[in-house]
């Protein structure tokens, strides 16, 4: 089994079999990533990856998933955008316990 020299943000570096790294891969734009439990400070470390590198971890035995960004990216997209002042008013109303229990009793009616 290949050892892997990775670094922590906290530890520093920290040496690593291919079972203790992931990678990730998007399928969409072959963005790749790798990750592991740091083995000192067990914190998770996730790192942006070149290809290169990706090719260099899958092959020393390092195993690799893969994901698909999200459809809704693609959907069009209508209307204004969100503003602050929108963001604002919706906090208020979840906060306004009166319109609150009308919605939930709006639910419950149907």
């Amino acid at each position: 089994m290949a050892t892997i020299r990775a670094s922590c943000e906290t530890c520093g570096d920290v040496e690593l079999t291919t079972a203790d790294v992931r990678v990730r891969v998007c399928i969409n734009d072959n963005r790749g990533e790798y990750s592991f439990r740091c083995p000192v400070c067990q914190m998770m470390v996730v790192k942006p990856a070149e290809p290169r590198t990706i090719d260099l971890l899958i092959a020393s035995g390092v195993a690799m998933d893969t994901w698909r960004l999200p459809a809704e990216l693609d959907e069009p997209k209508t209307g204004r955008p969100i503003s602050h002042d929108d963001l604002l008013e919706f906090h208020d109303l979840l906060h306004d316990d009166d319109r609150w229990s009308v919605a939930v009793e709006h639910l419950l009616d149907r």
